[in-house]
């Protein structure tokens, strides 16, 4: 997979739930904001083939990388990265009050 059929997937995958912000092409990394609330980085690399995926804490020098117990997969095909966009789906929506998530929804769902 390259770098703009991962944005493609994360874009889609999220819909109004992200703000997409970049793609940087160089260290094959996509971000996106999440809900408002978290800082989502995902790459690819391209040595091993590898997918990797966190959500960025404080000072962007810490990730949340275990989602519960779960891990995104390192996988990098489209079936394993939506099931890791899934994972990471399911923390944030857990992580907020069902109250902002219903005023999320209202105010950006289309």
């Amino acid at each position: 997979m390259e770098i703009h059929k991962l944005y493609e997937i994360v874009e889609t995958f999220f819909s109004y739930k992200a703000d997409m912000l970049y793609i940087n092409t160089n260290e094959n990394e996509v971000a996106c904001m999440l809900y408002n609330s978290f800082l989502f980085k995902c790459n690819l690399d391209e040595r091993y083939g590898t997918f990797g995926a966190g959500i960025v804490c404080g000072n962007q020098e810490a990730n949340i990388t275990e989602f519960l117990g779960e891990t995104c997969s390192l996988n990098s095909d489209e079936q394993s990265v939506k099931e890791s966009l899934k994972i990471v789906d399911n923390y944030c929506k857990l992580r907020l009050p069902d109250k902002f998530l219903e005023a999320f929804e209202e105010a950006y769902k289309e």
